[in-house]
Parts: C-alpha cells; sequence; structure tokens
C-alpha cells in the first residue's frame, strides 16, 4: 500500500464506524497484505482522529493475550490498537446502543503507566513493568469491530479497524495494590445479575503486567515508548459474552473493585 491507499482504506474504516454499518469484505485496494500494513491503517485513522475531529489517545488496548483467545480469532500472537477519550467512560456508565459498538463485553485488569518508558531500554519484563506503573483499574473493554464475521477477519484487518476496540468503561484508580493478588483474584462478570463469566488475572499471558510488558517491548521495536499517564487495557481474563440493548453489565474484581455499564435501548 502506498500513501494514498493507507488513507483511503483509513476514511473507509472511519466512515463505517461513523455510520454504524459493518464491512462485510474489504475491497482489495482498500486490504491490509499483513500486521505492518495494518497498523499503518490504524495509525492514519489516529491522525485523522487527532488532526481533524480533536480526538486525544489515551493509551492502548492489548487484544489476544490468551491462547485461546488467539485460537478462537485464528491469529499467532497479540495485538494492540488504542485508547480515545471519546470513546472511554467511568463506572457506571449509561452507554448507547449500537450493534457495532456491543459485540462482548470484556473483564479486564487495567495500569496506568506512571513514568515515560524508553524504548531504548527494552526489554521489559513484568516487574519493570510494575516498577512503572502507578495505579491498576478494574476495566470493562466492550468489542466494537465493523468486519462482519468479525472474528474471521484476521489479525491485519482486526488491527486496521482498531484492533477491534468499541469502548472501554473504567473503574476507580488503585494506587496500593500490595495486598491484591492480581494474578489470582477471582472476577466475575454479571448480566442482568446473572453470572455469564468467571475468571482470574493470570489468564491473561504473564498478567496485566506480563501483557503490557509485550506491549512496550512490541512499541520498542517500532521505536515508540508508553508514557506517562497512558492507560493500557490488557485483554479480558474470562470468556467474554454478549449483551443486549437495555441489559445492566457488572464486572467484579474483588478487592480490585468492580465495574458497571448499562446499554441503552435502540
Amino acid at each position: 500500500m502506498d500513501h494514498g491507499d493507507v488513507g483511503r482504506a483509513a476514511r473507509n474504516l472511519l466512515n463505517h464506524r461513523d455510520r454504524g454499518r459493518t464491512i462485510g469484505s474489504v475491497p482489495e485496494a482498500d486490504r491490509p497484505a499483513g500486521i505492518a500494513e495494518g497498523y499503518a491503517i490504524q495509525a492514519e485513522a489516529e491522525r485523522i482522529l487527532r488532526e481533524e475531529r480533536g480526538v486525544a489517545a489515551i493509551g492502548f488496548k492489548i487484544g489476544a493475550t490468551s491462547a485461546l483467545a488467539r485460537e478462537l480469532l485464528g491469529v499467532p500472537e497479540p495485538f494492540f490498537g488504542r485508547l480515545y477519550d471519546a470513546t472511554t467512560h467511568e463506572s457506571p456508565a449509561d452507554l448507547p446502543a449500537g450493534a457495532n459498538f456491543f459485540r462482548v463485553h470484556e473483564p479486564e485488569v487495567a495500569v496506568r503507566i506512571g513514568r515515560d518508558l524508553d524504548p531504548a531500554a527494552a526489554p521489559f519484563d513484568a516487574a519493570a513493568i510494575e516498577a512503572a506503573t502507578c495505579a491498576v483499574l478494574p476495566a470493562v473493554e466492550v468489542i466494537g469491530c465493523h468486519f462482519d464475521p468479525w472474528m474471521e477477519a484476521g489479525a491485519a484487518n482486526l488491527i486496521s479497524d482498531n484492533a477491534a476496540h468499541g469502548r472501554w468503561v473504567a473503574g476507580a484508580a488503585v494506587t496500593d495494590w500490595s495486598g491484591i493478588d492480581l494474578l489470582d483474584c477471582p472476577v466475575s462478570l454479571r448480566i442482568d445479575g446473572e453470572t455469564a463469566a468467571r475468571g482470574r488475572g493470570r489468564n491473561v499471558d504473564g498478567g496485566a503486567f506480563g501483557a503490557t510488558a509485550w506491549l512496550a517491548n512490541t512499541l520498542a521495536a517500532m521505536g515508540r515508548g508508553l508514557k506517562a499517564g497512558d492507560h493500557v487495557t490488557t485483554g479480558t481474563v474470562a470468556p467474554p459474552p454478549p449483551a443486549a440493548p437495555g441489559q445492566e453489565v457488572t464486572a467484579d474484581f474483588g478487592p480490585l473493585g468492580a465495574v458497571t455499564l448499562r446499554i441503552g435501548m435502540e
């Protein structure tokens, strides 16, 4: 893809998001040939959102951070997208209904980076990430991919569409997590009060800090680094169930806190 192709593909994806429409098949000229082109389209969409719409990136989401998720999506490794202020909400949140934004709901442990991570200092491990973290948060990521069927889109397409990110709901930040076992703390996700999924932090590769280390190292290979204040939501710790308009979703992380969102009626 040349620059014009990347720009056209990015605007096509943003147009589908704006109109709330799914994409059954991407024109060949707009289809990323591989991971690198997927990230190029994602980056161009970020530029458009930032420069033309005043939307700010506030961090990153990581997808496919477990063997099960990679198997379901048919991808060989994790991938990342951007978190934006325009699609981030504090718990409890009332979210508008929309078929393209409410596919599944993922309970996730998120981290807030407390200092810049110099790409030259890579590779990073989980201990280094924890040392650079100033807070951990309970969160729910709402998957919002515009490919249909989205689970068969493949890594490059998913990456180009901001890694299938729809919205992000964050709970209260915890600045002292020394007494919380982030790997074995049980997590439950309820829909209208009924338990729909259970999990633990260790269901993500290396836990939240290990997954973030993967992101930091991947960014470093691109000459980029995590910055102070960045939020990173690190992948679902439980099989993510769908929820319908009018339903309430609660993710309970025990001592880490809880996150609640309500989906409006269509």
